[in-house]
């Protein structure tokens, strides 16, 4: 049995599997030798060749995406007939069965599997599964191997599909392919002019509907950095600067007086992944949309696009490579959408950089990583922090040394095995890179699983004691926003929901002249008490945290002062108009429904400006006042878009 350090139990709750390797190696040889290693290639290659010596890197997937044998051809050509019987007496659940038992019997690259695909297609229509609808008749059409006389069918099921569920853009193009496709359709010359006619007519529909209503994240950020941007860190507002803080180390501080709703900062994500399972996002970097109407890629089928645009760009990204493992690369231990990233983001800079000189500014980092100034890290060489520059993200502080042996050889041997399926499965990869390539994942491992935490969380659900032992919603990286410190009494919050790829970043109380801007890391001082907080900070987050409320040791909101006193009442000349607009605040409270706030947000700012200044903290009306900002900033940017269009 491992013996694990006092941290080891709370790990196994974030990690998968993470006892998985360290049952079959010799833990106290590890945890003497490792330390011993200074350079992350050395970490890295005593590893790989430990995993080696145990058997433990082996490559399983050899014949895993070869087409199973056709050996029921009859059987399945059964399946189908009897589907089409169903479909015609529009016993529509009935025939996706019988269409689904022909796909698991039927070889892949054949007529009769693109056929199954196409009717299931068909079905799915009729039972308004439209996003099933279109992903069967997009992975017919893209096998090949669906009859040419027929594909005008399916291109004018998924524009009825996709003009239903409101794309109307893509809805277009479907149709259009219809029409190029109709000269190879098995019909007469007349009824060939009548369908045209028909399809043209629906084209002219789809033009004079409203345009396609965009979703947040399609949409350009509508929001203001309040007083422009920062010189040298764009993201950021002009309002702001970088310090250093000895308990803290380097954080956002504001240069002048902030106001709620005030944005402070706008950022991109570096590289972002999917959300969880349930949702339909697309998987493309750059794109991240959610989509009903997903397409699969057509060989892994692991993961989705909301168009082939998409995904031909996540091709290019790299997909193509991770296209072979990534079913690998999910069964790893760790946290399988973190190691799924993780691969993304190394494809995508290995194949915009080329080898040599992704393996060039790696060394050149792991090289003066010890010699960077805290203040420094991240910027470029002009003085810049850009959060689409690779070193900013590489570089984000990652407390490797908090760490103890038994993670960091975990993350060694995850970024191990990432490799090994990599280049087994045709990645070239001489043998001079490897230490350097299996250090840079086990770097970006670490920045993922320290960073990921900070903004993923839904700040709406902070109340949820239940919160800490929850996934995150999405995995993105935003290296502007991870500058933000943590607070378990946040000033700063996420406006937008929470699927928006660009972030926003606004006030949520006021923020004078040098106090820092600090943000959730999904712990607040009126869910949580002092203990619960600080063992959370601790153990999942490595660092201590020395907000006013865990200085102070302020109560739970259950156990805060709900009534005005002498006790709370900073300015007695002002306890009039304190009390009277609390009475206000409260019947505001009974009157207005939650998702009403938005247009409410200057009376709810004057509100919490005027507690700021005159009472003493924590009060519940405060509170209260503080969610229902926090809320109305995620709805009311969507109302602004709704608005717009």
């Amino acid at each position: 049995m491992t013996n694990y350090s006092p941290n080891m139990c709370d790990m196994t709750l974030e990690y998968d599997g993470f006892d998985i390797y360290s049952y079959r190696v010799n833990m106290a040889n590890v945890r003497a030798e490792l330390p011993k290693l200074k350079s992350a290639n050395g970490r890295f290659m005593f590893t790989r060749d430990l995993l080696l010596k145990r058997n433990i890197l082996i490559t399983p997937f050899d014949s895993f995406y070869e087409d199973d044998e056709y050996d029921h051809p009859d059987t399945s050509t059964s399946y189908r007939q009897n589907g089409n019987v169903f479909f015609k007496d529009k016993l529509y659940v009935k025939a996706i069965e019988m269409y689904t038992k022909c796909l698991k019997d039927c070889q892949k690259n054949t007529e009769c599997y693109a056929l199954a695909q196409a009717n299931r297609s068909a079905a799915y229509f009729h039972t308004g599964e439209y996003g099933h609808c279109l992903n069967d008749a997009f992975s017919a059409l893209e096998s090949k191997n669906y009859p040419s006389n027929l594909a005008y069918k399916l291109y004018m099921r998924m524009g009825h599909a996709e003009r239903i569920l409101g794309f109307v853009e893509q809805a277009k193009d479907s149709y259009a392919l219809c029409l190029e496709r109709l000269d190879e359709a098995d019909m007469s010359a007349e009824s060939k002019l009548k369908f045209r006619a028909e399809v043209e007519k629906l084209v002219t529909v789809c033009e004079k509907q409203s345009t396609e209503r965009k979703r947040p994240m399609d949409t350009p950020c509508l929001e203001q950095l309040v007083g422009g941007r920062n010189e040298n860190i764009p993201a950021l507002s002009a309002f702001v600067e970088l310090k250093m803080s000895e308990n803290m180390g380097r954080g956002v501080y504001a240069t002048r007086d902030i106001n709620p709703g005030d944005v402070v900062a706008i950022d991109e994500p570096y590289i972002c992944g999917p959300f969880t399972e349930s949702v339909g996002v697309c998987k493309y970097n750059g794109c991240m949309k959610i989509n009903s109407a997903l397409i699969q890629c057509p060989k892994c089928k692991m993961v989705s696009y909301c168009n082939k645009d998409c995904m031909n760009k996540d091709d290019k990204d790299g997909h193509h490579l991770e296209c072979p493992i990534i079913f690998f690369i999910r069964t790893i231990p760790g946290i399988s959408k973190i190691n799924e990233l993780a691969m993304k983001w190394f494809l995508k800079d290995y194949l915009k950089m080329g080898l040599k000189k992704y393996c060039s500014i790696v060394n050149n980092y792991n090289f003066s990583e010890s010699k960077i100034d805290p203040m420094t890290r991240g910027f470029d060489e002009i003085g810049q922090y850009k959060s689409d520059n690779f070193l900013t993200s590489y570089s984000l502080d990652i407390s490797v040394n908090k760490r103890s042996i038994d993670v960091l050889f975990f993350f060694n041997c995850i970024a191990a095995h990432m490799l090994h399926y990599l280049m087994h499965s045709g990645f070239r990869l001489p043998e001079c890179y490897i230490g350097t390539v299996g250090a840079s994942l086990v770097q970006i491992l670490t920045v993922l699983d320290s960073s990921y935490r900070k903004l993923n969380l839904d700040p709406l659900s902070y109340r949820r004691s239940d919160i800490l032992l929850s996934r995150s919603m999405a995995l993105t990286l935003y290296p502007t926003i991870s500058l933000f410190n943590h607070s378990c009494d946040a000033n700063i919050s996420p406006s937008g929901n929470m699927f928006n790829r660009i972030r926003v970043m606004k006030a949520i109380q006021p923020i004078p002249k040098g106090t820092q801007l600090c943000c959730t890391y999904g712990i607040m001082f009126i869910a949580l008490n002092k203990n619960e907080r600080q063992r959370f900070c601790n153990i999942r987050l490595n660092f201590e945290c020395y907000c006013e409320p865990c200085i102070k040791n302020w109560p739970t909101y259950n156990y805060i002062p709900n009534r005005l006193s002498t006790l709370n009442i900073l300015n007695s000349s002002m306890a009039d108009t304190v009390s009277s607009e609390c009475k206000k605040f409260a019947e505001f409270t009974n009157l207005v429904e939650p998702k009403d706030h938005c247009h409410h947000l200057n009376y709810l700012y004057s509100f919490i400006k005027l507690l700021y200044t005159n009472v003493k903290r924590p009060f519940s009306l405060y509170e209260d006042c503080l969610e229902m900002i926090s809320n109305a900033h995620c709805i009311s940017t969507d109302v602004k878009i709704m608005n717009l269009l």
